[in-house]
């Protein structure tokens, strides 16, 4: 490595769902090392999905130490930390934990939301955040913690987010960031008509939850400096004390940007645990599905994403359960086997809403993944390529709705896990009838965040400038118009199942809550 490349360089964290990871980031995108550490969750049965916040920390700690070589130490000039988004994570008034924090995955505020969406609160909601009140919020949880479970709350000072958390450890400041988790829970100032004076106490007081208005801390700037690198941290970390630590926004923010979707005509799919697909708007509108951020630098600009469950979870599970010769195959490997089956997968159908919970992106409320059409006739590679084309084809459904803006969508740029696969970028290009860009990066989260933090302490005037220049195209596929017609009909047999579903679980649903207590 030049002395060029190697200063400055951010040590960017992500704290993800599966992994947390840690790589120190040059301003050309290069990853000049890189560590990982297994997402330390608490042992507790879904839907709940719980995590220790200390071990979480010591965890992430440990990823920074391991990926910060002493050569390198001098040459950090900043330290950016993203995370897995929405969730509770209580502190209490000596800034400790209050507990174990309750994470997007969590799916025990399930009849919060319907009993909402009943009585208008979710509509009203929308009005003032732009984004439909789902499980993973934090407002729902904090109710359905308050009713079930109000033990739990007695000792909240603060509430705030994953990547806050992080910070929090690092800098000692607390805070959560402006552009991300907060204003698409609780509303954002500059992004409603004058005549709403305060967003987050009208959506406090909507849900009943006004009592909790003094836990929420002021939104700072991601652009802005969190805090500088406490000493003890710094000596356990291996870096000098004093470097600023940037925290904020939350991968699916940071994620978009470092795999180099930076303009109005662009979309990014984000396959990790969960697969997130979003594009940038330039109006803040209610009107559409999934969940509304700003842009952590341009005025006027959004991000209009749509987390859903049918993520690399469904191939993990799957691989798991019947796929075992797979277990540590490369991408090349499974995809050759899955090539062996025809399109259609021979008349097998994967719905890829493996949650215990309801699906979040879909109004319709499914939950649950399934084969449907299955007989002795198929074989291991028709369900691989079943799960292939189930992840593309919801991906592809969401995109098509996200076409409904003034600028029609030219591109997708594809990042996580998933991202690497070179069979699931044609069927989503094929799918969707959009091209999809594969970048040269696969830690599109890392980069984002290092180019937020680059941008913070002055290395550069633009984000999205920068983004774009550390995301290089890799690999371009472009949809094939005979396969397009194919999974369009495809699509219409979807629909039409996911309405019978959708109308099954719904009543399935209310004999369950009929005769079943919550439990904390």
């Amino acid at each position: 490595m030049t002395q060029k490349l190697l200063a400055p360089v951010v040590l960017a964290v992500d704290v993800g769902t599966t992994f947390i990871k840690a790589g120190l980031i040059s301003p050309q995108g290069h990853v000049v090392c890189l560590s990982q550490r297994s997402t330390p969750w608490l042992n507790t049965p879904p839907p709940a999905f719980e995590i220790d916040m200390d071990a979480l920390a010591a965890a992430a700690l440990d990823a920074m130490q391991a990926c910060c070589p002493a050569e390198y130490a001098p040459r950090v000039a900043a330290i950016a930390v993203t995370a897995q988004g929405d969730g509770l994570w209580p502190l209490d008034r000596d800034g400790r934990p209050a507990g174990p924090a309750t994470t997007w995955r969590d799916g025990r505020s399930d009849p919060m939301i319907e009993t909402w969406q009943q009585t208008g609160q979710s509509t009203a909601i929308v009005q003032l955040t732009a984004t439909p009140p789902t499980a993973s919020h934090q407002t729902t949880q904090l109710a359905w913690l308050s009713q079930h479970a109000p033990e739990r709350l007695q000792a909240v000072d603060k509430l705030i987010f994953a990547e806050d958390w992080i910070g929090y450890v690092l800098t000692g400041v607390i805070g959560v960031c402006a552009s991300g988790n907060y204003e698409h829970t609780y509303g954002r100032f500059h992004s409603l008509p004058s005549r709403v004076a305060n967003p987050v106490a009208d959506v406090l007081r909507i849900l009943d939850l006004g009592w909790a208005q003094p836990w929420l801390p002021d939104p700072l700037p991601a652009l802005e400096a969190r805090g500088m690198l406490q000493r003890a941290i710094a000596r356990r970390v291996g870096l000098p004390s004093g470097v600023p630590v940037f925290v904020g926004p939350f991968d699916v923010l940071t994620g978009v940007l470092g795999a180099g979707a930076t303009q109005l005509d662009q979309a990014a799919s984000i396959w990790g645990t969960a697969a997130i697909h979003g594009r940038w708007v330039g109006s803040f509108s209610s009107l559409n599905m999934g969940c509304l951020v700003s842009h952590p630098q341009a005025k006027g600009r959004w991000l209009r994403f749509v987390p859903t469950s049918a993520g690399m979870t469904n191939f993990n599970y799957w691989r798991d359960m019947f796929l075992h010769d797979e277990a540590n195959a490369a991408w090349s490997e499974v995809e050759s086997q899955a090539a062996r089956s025809p399109h259609g997968a021979n008349g097998l159908l994967y719905f890829p809403y493996l949650t215990s919970s309801y699906e979040r992106s879909e109004a319709l409320r499914v939950s649950g993944a399934c084969f449907v059409g299955a007989h002795e006739g198929h074989q291991k590679r028709d369900y691989v390529r079943a799960i292939y084309e189930g992840l593309a084809m919801q991906a592809a459904r969401i995109f098509k709705k996200l076409k409904q803006f003034d600028i029609p969508l030219t591109e997708v740029r594809v990042a996580g896990g998933g991202g690497q696969s070179a069979l699931l970028s044609a069927l989503l290009a094929s799918a969707g009838d959009l091209r999809v860009v594969r970048p040269a990066t696969t830690e599109a989260s890392l980069l984002g965040a290092a180019a937020v933090a680059l941008v913070g302490i002055g290395h550069s005037t633009s984000v999205d400038e920068l983004a774009k220049s550390m995301a290089q195209a890799e690999q371009t596929f472009e949809p094939d118009p005979c396969l397009t017609s194919f999974y369009a009909e495809m699509a219409e047999q979807v629909e039409t199942m996911l309405t019978c579903f959708s109308i099954s679980r719904r009543r399935s649903s209310r004999a369950r809550d009929d005769s079943a207590q919550p439990t904390a």
